[in-house]
């Protein structure tokens, strides 16, 4: 089987980022199989980079190679690592957007990427040519995790699932806001209170107030109607049918959002 490598990046798909990366990956790795997560996360948002990776990599083969590129800190101190986990590797920089994907695959090792070998000289602006790429490559071609860097104890954590369960309400956070503009919160759908009733309040952070509906699928509601749906990800989700709730209710990743009975 051609070795899979996987590539996740805030850098869009305007500038020449992304095609620079897959340029060095294939002269290392001409047999490699490249697959675009996506190159749309919001720029700078670790948490969102982070969310959509841990959705990702349970659908990958073992022995996959993820590499992301969410890297506000580039150039600085932060530590580039390489981590096995669950029998796949995730290459990039250690500001925790790694971590979660990795918990939930298992750690095994974590290696902190050392200059030389197996990376390019680096510019200090751009990781993800010349110091995540060349090592993922080189990864997916064989080469031992002992020639990447000293093992490395432990990563910097993020917690995705910051929500929190009241007595009559539950408080949550937007993770990521998907190409139809349903907005991913960090709540799983089974902290929902079974005996509470159809008729939600949802309470945005600006103190706005809308009424929404707890609806199974997104053709329930009526058009522009707001509704919270238990999503494929297992999350709960704000929805309107065939329209954008982010447009709706105005929230990027990060928001707060507060739930409650109608």
């Amino acid at each position: 089987m051609r070795p899979v490598i996987t590539l996740l990046t805030d850098f869009g798909d305007r500038d020449y980022y992304v095609s620079a990366m897959k340029g060095v990956i294939l002269g290392i790795a001409p047999d490699a199989q490249i697959v675009d997560v996506t190159h749309r996360i919001t720029p700078f948002s670790i948490f969102e980079g982070a969310f959509v990776l841990w959705q990702a990599v349970r659908w990958f083969p073992r022995g996959t190679v993820h590499v992301v590129v969410v890297d506000p800190g580039v150039g600085s101190e932060r530590d580039a690592v390489v981590v096995r986990a669950g029998g796949h590797y995730l290459v990039g920089p250690d500001n925790g957007v790694l971590y979660p994907a990795a918990e939930s695959l298992g750690i095994e090792e974590v290696r902190r990427v050392e200059e030389g070998e197996l990376t390019l000289p680096r510019s200090g602006t751009f990781d993800g040519r010349d110091v995540f790429a060349p090592v993922a490559a080189h990864i997916a071609s064989g080469v031992p995790l002992e020639r990447v860097g000293p093992r490395k104890e432990g990563l910097i954590r993020i917690e995705l699932f910051r929500y929190e369960v009241g007595p009559d309400s539950i408080s949550g956070h937007v993770l990521h806001v998907d190409r139809f503009g349903n907005v991913v919160l960090d709540v799983p759908a089974d902290a929902l209170p079974p005996g509470w009733p159809a008729r939600l309040m949802v309470e945005l952070e600006d103190g706005r107030r809308l009424e929404a509906r707890l609806a199974s699928h997104y053709e329930e509601g009526s058009p522009g109607e707001l509704l919270v749906i238990r999503g494929s990800s297992g999350l709960l989700e704000l929805s309107t049918r065939r329209g954008s709730a982010a447009d709706v209710v105005g929230l990027s990743p990060g928001g707060r959002v507060r739930l409650s009975p109608s």
